[in-house]
């Protein structure tokens, strides 16, 4: 593997990349940033010699440009242009990798949720997804609620009533059905 540490002005955004481009203010540009302001870049730009193009670290590149940075790490690779579009696609996509271990992920976040030198938000998640993980009550009034619903039109409300004695045989299934559909909130209210 080729590092190189290239000025950022060199590195153009890859014309083609399919992922959405993030702005400053959106939710997860702020997570980004975070992310880089707590631990740096750990996860290098990934560069293609050939073109000049970012293969992959669109988002972490435009962060570190409106930070001001002038200059980033590289990992440099040396293709044509038909398999730097195949390596773009490859490193963005998450179905190359491995999903979540939920019950690995639910202790890790429960552990870090108990440190109090961390804030297990930099994790990229945020409070409501944290609870929602590791199935923690909600503080949300459900009246609120429900009518944050009722206002938007491209969410269904499900209700599931369980009884507090199956609780414990359900909620590793929850879990993992939960882990498969991120965009998918869970509110647990209790007596």
């Amino acid at each position: 593997m080729i590092i190189e540490t290239q000025p950022i002005q060199a590195l153009k955004n890859a014309p083609y990349n399919p992922r959405v481009t993030l702005q400053p203010g959106d939710e997860r540009w702020d997570r980004l940033q975070r992310s880089l302001d707590e631990f740096e870049l750990v996860q290098p730009i990934v560069w293609n010699r050939q073109t000049g193009h970012v293969v992959s670290g669109h988002q972490r590149l435009a962060v570190l440009k409106h930070q001001g940075v002038e200059r980033v790490e590289c990992v440099v690779v040396d293709l044509p242009l038909g398999r730097e579009k195949a390596l773009n696609v490859t490193l963005n996509n998450a179905e190359v990798g491995s999903s979540w271990d939920t019950e690995r992920l639910v202790d890790l976040v429960s552990e870090l949720q108990d440190l109090p030198e961390i804030d297990a938000t930099l994790t990229g998640f945020d409070d409501q997804q944290l609870r929602d993980l590791v199935l923690s009550p909600s503080d949300v009034d459900a009246t609120n609620d429900e009518n944050d619903f009722d206002s938007d039109p491209t969410k269904m409300r499900v209700v599931l009533e369980i009884p507090k004695g199956e609780w414990e045989t359900i909620e590793s299934q929850i879990d993992s059905l939960l882990s498969l559909y991120p965009e998918v909130r869970l509110h647990l209210l209790h007596d």
